[in-house]
């Protein structure tokens, strides 16, 4: 069994609850799909969590960390830059080759994993409401060859039916009773975040696969303590810390 986790964001409590979660359960592996790091307080600790998992993939937020962020926003931008200067400070190499080492996509049998999408591993959003956009599910569907596993939206969910002509559809974990079982149909399956969801639902996703089985997992954790650690950090802005009760 393999546990898949997406969009930590620095979420210590989220990450530690999750973990729990993962321990009481026959594990083998624990396949992390990006973005360690950004919007919350505790960066250090969770890059060394990950340091000890299977696979670890680059996100968006890692690559920005060690580079100029592009195409953030001015609290993203800012939050980025005090992560950096968090890491800097701590005089330690093995957190800066860890990330620089981290990869785009990793491919186990038929399944791909990535941050993002097949098409642009670290950046590109697959988005509920891209269902209706054909030409870029088609040409995502053409970079995969079956199954495939993603974050970076921060919202859980099934994409099935991908190829040309086919009839999409996309399913929300409730709406399959967090259940999933591969048919053989291109499908991608976005684990959701542990550290910021996004899809209403304030409690850290993360999804267990056993097999073609998936589960979709949701773990309450103690988010006012992120978020009072939020708020006592200047360069963090006080909304990431709001949102984390609200799941937004």
């Amino acid at each position: 069994m393999w546990a898949i986790l997406s969009d930590i964001h620095g979420n210590l409590e989220a990450l530690d609850a999750v973990l729990a979660d993962i321990a009481r359960r026959p594990v083998g592996a624990i396949f992390c799909l990006g973005d360690i790091v950004g919007y919350g307080p505790n960066p250090v600790e969770c890059i060394d969590r990950a340091m000890k998992w299977d696979v670890v993939l680059l996100g968006n937020h890692d690559q920005a960390a060690m580079v100029n962020p592009d195409g953030f926003g001015a609290f993203a931008e800012r939050a980025i830059f005090w992560t950096r200067h968090i890491l800097e400070s701590t005089g330690r190499n093995d957190l800066w080759n860890f990330l620089a080492e981290r990869p785009r996509s990793h491919r186990e049998g038929d399944f791909l994993f990535v941050h993002g999408s097949p098409r642009n591993p670290t950046n590109e959003y697959i988005f509920p409401e891209d269902i209706f956009n054909e030409q870029k599910l088609t040409k995502i569907a053409a970079m995969m060859e079956r199954y495939c596993f993603c974050g970076h939206t921060h919202m859980p969910g099934v994409f099935v039916e991908l190829g040309v002509g086919s009839q999409r559809q996309v399913f929300a974990p409730e709406e399959i009773h967090h259940f999933w079982r591969f048919d053989g149909r291109k499908t991608i399956v976005n684990v959701g975040s542990v550290g910021q969801p996004r899809d209403g639902n304030w409690r850290a996703c993360y999804v267990l696969v056993d097999g073609w089985d998936v589960w979709f997992r949701r773990v309450e954790y103690d988010w006012q303590t992120t978020r009072d650690k939020i708020y006592k950090l200047p360069d963090i802005d006080d909304f990431y810390g709001d949102r984390l009760g609200e799941g937004r």
